[in-house]
């Protein structure tokens, strides 16, 4: 902090020092007056200041050069005489009665902190005391409840619970999980995990089933065969483990039987306890255990010279159709084959002046699912597929009729399944002819096109809440878990132009062209 002009510090002691004008330093011969304020502290010496500069003024202006001339020379050394006296007498005044405010301040101040001390004292002792009396009425109130419910207690828990047995619980869990409009793949895996853990458990009571048993399944699961009904054609969980072992075929992976089956039956277990058929869910942390061992190789996104090795491909010189528009939507907007496919032209809706597609199944769309209840949202046209015109393609169908936007790709002849059933085995060898059967990273199939977007949404400084949002992901295991509604902010809608799309300059060449 910057010391006033006339202070000045010596030995940590405060000084004034003032210079005298001209017409009293020819009288008294002396160029300044200097005072000892006696204090330490900046803001006292700057008050002390104050009050020596009011006396020196009034001093002062009595022995200006008229006064002087005025009064006569003697007059004018009595002036200097009182002058003189002011180190004395008035400054050491102010400087006392300076001290003894401080002090009364101080004084004032621990009284204060006293009082404020006993206060909080007489507070906690109350509280103290209202906890205790407190903790005795919950006391005698605990051992009513005691003598009261002894029979029940006596007879064990399971009185107050619900006696529900698996196999009714599982149909009943199946029937409200399918009411949800789920895709038709994850209603199966749903099916065969609660079918297998039936299989394995019998016929018990939830409330019945505990550690030990969790445990039995899941070492049983995790020695599933691959593809079971498809590769041995059986149902039975136990039969086909022991021809699997017989065969010496690969079994699931440690991934699969974690997030997977082993998810499943934890949830299903979450609302048993819901419902008060069980007080635990004895899956509850087995499902991580399974999954951390996964050492599976994953779906690794493709890399941005093989993307541009992609739209450079003579294809995309063609007239764009479906299988064009697909592989570019998969970039640009990282949604699932599924998703695309059933994309209605009323789907596609205006937000903030932006076209969206809109992830949703209506209770008019028979013929639509999704995979979760997350897949639910709005995903915003990135400006360059506005630029590549997706939306004239889109009134071209609309205006010949098409209900769908890709009527091209057939609905399925089995109810059951869903559009990327059959579009993958077109799809997957037009992608194969263009960048090649496999990489290093594994086989080259259109799924990768999803996590290169999710992969460019990271690189691009994306909010993780956002990319969640994006994705329609809410599992931890598979990208995280968060709180959100399907609708989508003004602020998110313009972050997704900051996802760097340029760097795949193949695909904006066809801006023109498309």
């Amino acid at each position: 902090m910057r010391i006033p002009t006339r202070l000045y510090k010596r030995s940590d002691t405060y000084y004034y020092r003032r210079r005298a004008p001209l017409s009293i330093a020819r009288l008294t011969n002396r160029a300044d007056y200097k005072y000892c304020l006696r204090v330490t502290n900046m803001k006292a010496a700057r008050e002390l200041s104050l009050m020596v500069d009011h006396i020196l003024d009034c001093a002062f202006i009595e022995m200006n050069d008229d006064e002087i001339r005025k009064q006569g020379e003697k007059a004018a050394l009595e002036l200097v005489e009182n002058l003189d006296k002011i180190s004395d007498e008035k400054v050491r005044h102010y400087i006392t009665k300076s001290y003894y405010s401080t002090a009364k301040t101080a004084l004032e101040a621990a009284r204060m902190h006293i009082k404020q001390m006993r206060e909080a004292k007489d507070n906690i002792r109350t509280h103290e005391d209202k906890n205790r009396e407190l903790d005795r009425k919950n006391i005698s109130l605990e051992r009513e409840i005691l003598e009261r419910d002894k029979t029940q207690i006596d007879n064990g828990p399971h009185q107050k619970l619900k006696h529900i047995k698996l196999e009714e619980a599982i149909n009943s869990h199946l029937e409200w999980e399918k009411s949800k409009g789920l895709d038709y793949k994850t209603i199966k895996k749903k099916e065969l995990s609660l079918f297998y853990m039936q299989q394995i458990l019998g016929d018990k009571y939830a409330h019945q089933v505990d550690a030990d048993d969790a445990e039995k399944v899941t070492l049983l699961v995790r020695q599933l065969p691959t593809n079971m009904e498809k590769s041995l054609r059986t149902n039975d969980i136990l039969k086909g483990i022991e021809l699997n072992k017989s065969r010496g075929l690969p079994t699931i992976s440690p991934k699969t039987a974690g997030d997977g089956y082993i998810t499943y039956m934890s949830r299903f277990f979450n609302e048993m306890v819901r419902k008060n058929a069980t007080w635990r869910n004895p899956f509850a942390t087995l499902a991580s255990q399974v999954a951390d061992g996964a050492n599976e190789q994953l779906r690794e996104p493709v890399t941005i010279d093989q993307l541009n090795s992609l739209f450079s491909h003579e294809f995309f010189n063609e007239k764009w159709e479906i299988h064009q528009w697909m592989l570019v939507l998969a970039i640009l907007t990282g949604a699932r084959t599924n998703e695309l496919l059933q994309l209605k032209c009323s789907d596609i809706v205006t937000k903030y002046d932006r076209p969206h597609f809109f992830i949703v199944k209506r209770l008019k769309d028979e013929d639509k699912s999704l995979k979760t209840k997350n897949s639910k949202r709005f995903l915003p046209f990135h400006k360059i597929l506005i630029n590549l015109g997706f939306m004239d393609y889109v009134k071209q169908q609309k205006e010949a009729g098409f209900d769908r936007i890709f009527h091209q790709a057939k609905p399925p002849k089995n109810p059951n399944v869903n559009y990327s059933n059959d579009y993958s085995k077109k799809i997957n060898p037009i992608l194969k002819s263009m960048l090649g059967k496999e990489d290093e990273y594994g086989p080259i199939v259109y799924y990768r096109l999803r996590h290169t977007f999710i992969e460019l949404m990271r690189e691009s400084g994306i909010d993780i809440n956002h990319q969640y949002y994006f994705e329609g992901h809410t599992n931890s295991h598979i990208s995280g878990r968060y709180g959100r509604k399907s609708d989508i902010s003004e602020f998110m809608t313009n972050s997704f132009d900051n996802i760097n799309f340029n760097k795949i300059e193949a695909l904006t060449k066809h801006i023109k062209k498309a």
